[in-house]
């Protein structure tokens, strides 16, 4: 995201080196408050540095635990994304390195950048001068323009989501760093903007009206945040927590109040928030006072609708008077003239990508992906304090409840043996109970290295956001989300399931009847094709790791899928350029493939036809068995039948039918990608099934597609 080349800083330890930097954290180095956390300024090797520390505790907003965590890994993986693909800004930080104390949560960012002040506290002080203000504006604006408009078809825009005057930071040459990156959703990152509990909706003060209300989140509400950045440096007016606190008017608030009571006096062309003191200026035009007046408002609509692009912002600026007559002060490579304004602004919103020379690149590399430098692998364990979730967000679905490692062992009894149900890729899975209510209680099992970092937290985010988006809470056959567990290496996810048990363990089973096992294989393959329909400007979800293991059937006998460890796609991050260093379960599709090579279905229905093949054979497949089994002379292929014989004197059983699986699991597992059908075809030859259409009720048809 800068320009230095090199990570300079791996810090496994937290406060040693840190209370270095910033002189035991003195006052004198204390800039102030990010919305997660404190900053710092610092010196290393000579150079000045900000710190940037997350912290456990905040009064203002809600801080479960693992947020912090996702947080610092968004931004770190960020940067590493652009670092790659030499993707720069100049008002975007450098990053110069990071520290991570796991055994008492302590997080920290390290940006090469010589400080100033935040805009916040500078505005406060009343002491920037009009230039300045105009090129603070503009450097903020075309960040955002930079964010917004980094093309890739198959992920959405960047939205930071928590744009406040606190969050840029203001260098001593007056040039203006966005720095915190708390909130942001979309491109390689998880998509966040159609979550239903969002108990974070953003910076007090700056919060979009509209874009809080779940699946309401756009670019518009970046416009609408920098709308209230764009009134405070023509104002000198900003917004504190502690004004939320009181209830005080915000920003936007009041300066609607001023703007139609002036505009009751006079026209739209005359209105101007400008601040007395800044109109005595004398590089400070009336003109632009009220041009800047009208796009703020226009950025702080009700209405997104009615809001500029952040393209139109930028190109709005350049064509002020000030930037027209003095653009070589403000530091603007060439001033604009009619036409060639948004030629300009489309050059300052950074399509242009910097190649950087990096002659020591393998040393970064080594300190994000090593396993003797990272910090990750310092971590040690330590139980966090039982947290507390609200217990309803105000949209009025039920929030997600936080336990205890103690709290997950009384669920599970200890985790007795009793309880266990059985393995899956990533750890193990018990029977619990809570509240006299019957649950499922997966654990992860975190080795001692791994090869991406926080490889298994981030299955955990992964999941708690997937099963909170409506689209997915609301589907048949997806788990039911109660809570999670975060506690150092424990990390645990509890389902409001009664489990049956498990695929793995029912398929050898003689009283796992022959319907139930039609019932499950369409019930898989209804998910599995709603998983893989297509998503607007993003690839298709892709399971990955299917498996008999991760599919739970509840006590209907309904299937339900277990694991998403591996889950791509989506609102989740494709994760192309991560090497996970395997690509799914032991047995089942490509799970010999590695590499960073396309995601493709295929992979996933390869795995089902397995677990079909599986099903109707009452044995675990795999492809190369039932390959050298259909070479030997016998019976053609469009009459083979892999069914097991003891099925064939159940109810609802018919020969045909076993030829016609076995043929459509089989096609299934075709390597070649022209043979494999998709699921949507899977599906509708298992509805044409004898046992389909005449059991349907105990087949579950209804709740299914419903």
């Amino acid at each position: 995201m800068g320009r230095r080349s090199r990570l300079t800083i791996v810090c496994p330890a937290f406060d040693p080196q840190l209370r270095q930097y910033t002189n035991d954290f003195s006052q004198e180095n204390f800039i102030g408050k990010f919305q997660f956390g404190k900053v710092y300024r610092g010196i290393y090797e000579g150079s000045e540095i900000v710190v940037k520390i997350w912290e456990k505790d905040n009064p203002h907003y809600i801080v479960l635990p693992g947020d912090n965590q996702r947080r610092f890994v968004d931004e770190e993986t960020l940067y590493q994304y652009f670092w790659i693909h030499n993707i720069f800004h100049p008002n975007l930080p450098e990053f110069l390195g990071f520290t991570l104390d796991r055994s008492h949560g302590q997080l920290a960012v390290l940006y090469a950048m010589n400080p100033l002040d935040t805009l916040h506290n500078l505005l406060q002080k009343g002491s920037l001068s009009w230039p300045q203000r105009i090129n603070i504006a503009i450097g903020i604006a075309s960040a955002l323009e930079f964010l917004h408009q980094i093309e890739d078809p198959l992920n959405p825009p960047y939205l930071l989501c928590n744009l406040c005057a606190s969050h840029i930071m203001i260098d001593k040459d007056y040039k203006p760093v966005i720095y915190d990156f708390g909130m942001i959703s979309g491109g390689i990152l998880t998509d966040r903007t159609e979550l239903t509990n969002q108990y974070v909706d953003g910076c007090h003060g700056y919060i979009d009206p509209v874009g809080a209300r779940p699946g309401a989140w756009s670019e518009k509400c970046d416009v609408f945040s920098f709308g209230v950045v764009l009134l405070g440096l023509i104002t000198n007016k900003v917004y504190t927590e502690e004004d939320f606190t009181s209830g005080k008017p915000s920003v936007q608030e009041w300066a609607w109040g001023e703007y139609r009571q002036q505009q009751s006096h006079s026209s739209k062309h005359n209105i101007s928030l400008v601040h007395a003191n800044i109109e005595s200026e004398p590089l400070f035009y009336s003109r632009d006072g009220t041009k800047l007046t009208n796009l703020a408002m226009q950025c702080v609509e009700y209405d997104p609708l009615k809001r500029p692009t952040m393209k139109q912002v930028v190109s709005y600026l350049l064509k002020l008077e000030i930037v027209q007559g003095h653009g070589n002060s403000l530091g603007i490579d060439q001033i604009p003239h009619g036409d060639h304004a948004t030629d300009l602004a489309n050059k300052l919103s950074g399509f242009s990508r910097v190649m950087l020379k990096r002659s020591d690149s393998l040393l970064m590399l080594s300190c994000l992906y090593g396993r003797h430098l990272s910090p990750f692998m310092f971590w040690q364990n330590k139980l966090f304090k039982s947290h507390t979730s609200p217990k309803f967000h105000p949209d009025g679905h039920k929030a997600i409840q936080v336990f205890s490692y103690e709290d997950i062992s009384a669920l599970t009894e200890g985790f007795s043996e009793g309880n266990i149900i059985g393995d899956f890729e990533f750890g193990r899975v018990f029977r619990g109970k809570t509240a006299g209510k019957e649950v499922t209680v997966k654990i992860w099992k975190i080795p001692e290295r791994t090869y991406v970092t926080c490889e298994y937290e981030r299955r955990l985010w992964d999941e708690l956001v997937l099963l909170q988006h409506p689209k997915f809470m609301s589907h048949p056959n997806m788990l039911k989300l109660v809570g999670y567990c975060f506690e150092g290496k424990q990390l645990a996810i509890v389902y409001d399931l009664k489990p049956l048990d498990t695929i793995h363990n029912l398929m050898v089973k003689d009283n796992f009847t022959w319907l139930q096992r039609i019932k499950v294989a369409l019930g898989f393959a209804v998910l599995l094709n709603f998983l893989h329909h297509p998503v607007p400007h993003r690839i298709q979800y892709l399971v990955r790791n299917i498996c008999a293991a991760h599919i739970i059937l509840d006590q209907d006998g309904f299937p339900k899928l277990l694991d998403f460890g591996m889950l791509a796609g989506g609102i989740l991050p494709e994760r192309r350029f991560e090497k996970f260093h395997r690509r799914g379960a032991a047995g089942y599709g490509h799970y010999y493939i590695h590499g960073d090579g396309p995601l493709e279905r295929r992979d996933d229905v390869i795995a089902f036809g397995e677990i079909l093949l599986s099903l109707i054979s009452k044995n675990f497949v795999n492809q190369e068995e039932y390959k050298a089994k259909l070479s030997v002379p016998g019976p053609s292929r469009s009459q083979f039948s892999l069914v097991n014989k003891n099925f064939m004197t159940e109810r609802g059983f018919s020969s045909k039918d076993g030829i016609k699986i076995t043929k459509l699991a089989l096609e299934c597992m075709e390597f070649y990608p022209s043979g494999c059908p998709e699921m949507k075809k899977v599906v509708k030859s298992l509805m044409k099934l004898h046992a389909v259409r005449n059991y349907g009720d105990e087949v579950g048809i209804k709740e299914m597609l419903s």
